[in-house]
């Protein structure tokens, strides 16, 4: 049977402080280390590329899921839930789930499962690096 999940990434670049998306991502081991390169793409800026290693920028995957606007859901970002008037960001958990974790304490270990929570009720406002404000 053939997976139809969607494997997608985006990455936030400390340096030049935006978000960027993936045109290539190639990996390699060379001497007993594994090293990652990546060519990103500024969206705003579409004829700009980028090349870093992955060390040096936050890599991002996308959750499969979207929000009640259709809007893709990614890891960092921040989405409220109208059920609990609440914000958290989405993070994947130990467990290998996606959960919302916010400022405040709610459901297991401080965080909400997506499996706790109607998602396409939610909506992105934002993302960690961008607007941390709205945690």
């Amino acid at each position: 049977m053939q997976s139809r999940r969607v494997v997608k990434f985006r990455a936030w670049d400390p340096d030049r402080e935006k978000m960027m998306h993936p045109m290539v991502l190639n990996w390699w081991q060379d001497e007993g280390t594994l090293a990652f390169r990546s060519e990103f793409i500024d969206k705003e800026e579409p004829h700009e590329c980028t090349s870093k290693y992955l060390d040096e920028v936050n890599l991002l995957q996308y959750t499969g899921l979207r929000d009640k606007n259709g809007k893709e859901i990614y890891e960092g970002d921040i989405v409220h839930v109208p059920d609990h008037d609440w914000n958290g960001y989405v993070m994947f958990t130990g467990d290998c789930q996606y959960a919302l974790k916010g400022k405040t304490v709610l459901g297991n270990d401080g965080y909400l499962l997506f499996t706790q929570i109607y998602i396409n009720k939610c909506e992105v406002i934002g993302n960690i690096y961008e607007n941390p404000e709205l945690l």
